[in-house]
């Protein structure tokens, strides 16, 4: 796959999933035995798995948009930079619900199988985003 098509791809992928919240045609852009490893301290190991900790991401922020930053493809693999705004208002990491606005920011890197994301890679500010919902 061409990098423009991919890059097309996923910004319809970041478009539909992370601002619409349609999880519905994950199969489209993830592979079934997707591996996501996020922050380096838990892997998802499969689809349903990442569907599921997506729909309670978007049950505690209903609101969360994603602003694509940047985007480069090389060879099989991916980098995507952006920016999370979303407003708590579920339960979360094991914060309660607080009604607060929070901003951070998030880099990806994908590893693609043909045309779907067999393994991806997670960072986010996650220290800010706590902090801003009053975690620490």
């Amino acid at each position: 796959m061409s990098e423009d098509r991919r890059a097309a791809q996923m910004r319809l992928y970041l478009d539909e999933v992370f601002n619409r919240h349609d999880l519905s045609r994950l199969d489209q852009y993830l592979a079934e035995d997707l591996a996501s490893h996020w922050l380096g301290d838990q892997t998802l190991h499969g689809l349903p798995a990442w569907k599921d900790a997506m729909a309670g991401f978007f049950a505690a922020f209903p609101d969360a948009a994603y602003t694509l930053d940047d985007i480069f493809f090389a060879g099989d693999k991916g980098v995507w930079r952006g920016t999370w705004r979303a407003t708590q208002t579920g339960a979360w990491e094991g914060i309660a619900p607080t009604g607060r606005k929070a901003t951070w920011t998030v880099m990806i890197m994908g590893r693609f199988a043909g045309d779907r994301i067999a393994e991806d890679w997670v960072e986010y500010d996650r220290y800010n985003l706590l902090r801003q919902l009053g975690g620490v």
